[in-house]
This record gives structure tokens, C-alpha cells and sequence, in this order.
């Protein structure tokens, strides 16, 4: 029995490649263009969290919050200062989390099977939230890394157009495929994607708000997530993180 043939023909997917390259250079240049290698360091002050999920993971319990977060997005790294406890660190770097002089373990499978449903020690948390904010701080870039799945107009949470991609499987993120959504002008106002880590129906769109301009890149400090079935976000938070003003430096 011959092979079927594929729906999408090979015009159609050089066009959408084309759009989705052009997506992506046009909201590199608007969050910052190519200076986004010169940054060694984004400081993020910590002022809240809140929401349905850090309240069922034991926000306040078995976990609680850094008093600044130290972002080092080209070596996919995290320092939580004042984490666990005052005058103590996490790191998160490429997968792996260590909390004060401890040596750094890899933290991903042990959120597999039943145990993704306990509460969140301190090394949990700072492995969700060190993979989350190191990858959040890489986008747009590293959308040149994914493969484009399809681009469309979006007209969610004030955005002009959508790209669905894929990342490869070695990043540490959400979920392979993803959905960015972009103002006319390349900003990021959404991001749709699956926190596989929890569960497969924790189907979220996060809303990228409140940016505030730091040496030209734009830094967004309030962070919602709403639950959402297929594109349409539902009135329930699974998130909300505010953030105080961002410290940026450069090489």
C-alpha cells in the first residue's frame, strides 16, 4: 500500500517558514536585537506570588520566596538570593538546581507518576520557576532554535498574530510545542503552553504585562496565568508573580 501523502505541500510550508521567520526577527528587534548576547546578568526583586497553583504546591509551607532573582539567560541560569532561607541560595543552571553548597542534582524526573501531585519542596520550586524565568528571558532568541508548526492571527489578549513552534527536546521548558503571541509591533503578550511537570490539563496562557524599559529591552514585571481550554483563556489564575524593577548588565 503506497505511503499517503502529506497534507501540507511544500510551498505552503516554505510560506509558513517565511512568515515565522519574519514573526521572530521583527519581536527580536523590538525586545532588544542582537545586544541580547551582551547581558551577563537581569536582577528581578520578588515582591508577590500568588494564584491557584503555588497556593496547591505549598507557597508559604513547604516552600517560599527568594528576595531577588539573578538571571543569566545565555547560560540558562538562575541565583535565588535569600533562598531557602535569608543569607542562602538556590541555583538553577541548564536542568540542574543545588541549594546553598550542595551539589547541583538533576530535579526533572522526580516530578514523574504520582509524584507530580505532592506538594513542592524548596528544590522543586526552584527548579519550576529556574527552567520558567531562564526561558522566558531567552525569548524571542530562542524561537530561532524551535521549528515553526504554524503561524496565525491571533486577536488574544491584544495580540496581532500567533506562532506555534516546537523546542527541541534537550531544553528545559514547559513543553515541546508552544504558542507565542505578538503585538503588531513584535512585543510578546501572551504565551500559551502545557506545565507538563504538574499535569497534562495544566493548559496555560500567560499574559506578559506591566514591561518596563531597562537599556532598551524590555523587561515584563506582572506574570498571569490563566487556565485555558484550546486558545480561550478562562477568569481563573493559576498564577500571578509581580515583580519589582528590574536591574539589567551588560558585558
Amino acid at each position: 500500500m503506497p505511503p499517503r501523502e502529506s497534507s501540507r505541500s511544500p510551498r505552503r510550508d516554505i510560506l509558513m517558514d517565511r512568515q515565522a521567520r519574519t514573526l521572530i526577527e521583527t519581536a527580536i528587534a523590538r525586545h532588544g536585537g542582537e545586544r541580547w548576547s551582551m547581558i551577563q546578568a537581569i536582577d528581578l526583586p520578588v515582591i508577590s506570588l500568588s494564584g491557584m497553583l503555588p497556593w496547591l504546591k505549598g507557597n508559604g509551607r513547604t516552600f517560599g520566596l527568594p528576595r531577588l532573582i539573578r538571571l543569566e539567560p545565555l547560560r540558562a541560569r538562575a541565583v535565588f538570593v535569600d533562598y531557602p532561607r535569608p543569607g542562602e541560595q538556590g541555583i538553577y543552571q541548564a536542568g540542574r538546581v543545588a541549594l546553598g553548597d550542595a551539589e547541583p542534582v538533576e530535579q526533572r524526573a522526580s516530578f514523574s507518576g504520582i509524584r507530580k501531585w505532592r506538594r513542592w519542596s524548596a528544590l522543586d520550586a526552584l527548579y519550576f520557576f529556574g527552567y520558567a524565568l531562564t526561558h522566558y528571558h531567552a525569548l524571542p532568541w530562542s524561537l530561532r532554535e524551535a521549528e515553526p508548526l504554524a503561524v496565525s492571527r491571533s486577536g488574544q489578549s491584544g495580540a496581532a498574530h500567533a506562532l506555534t513552534v516546537r523546542f527541541p527536546p534537550t531544553l528545559h521548558t514547559h513543553s515541546a510545542v508552544q504558542t507565542i503571541h505578538f503585538a503588531v509591533d513584535g512585543l510578546i503578550v501572551r504565551h500559551d503552553y502545557v506545565a507538563e511537570i504538574i499535569s497534562s490539563w495544566a493548559r496555560g496562557a500567560h499574559v506578559w504585562r506591566a514591561y518596563v524599559e531597562v537599556r532598551g529591552f524590555p523587561i515584563a514585571t506582572h506574570r498571569r496565568v490563566l487556565a485555558r481550554i484550546g486558545r480561550q483563556a478562562l477568569p481563573i489564575i493559576a498564577l500571578d508573580a509581580r515583580l519589582g524593577a528590574p536591574a539589567l548588565t551588560l558585558r
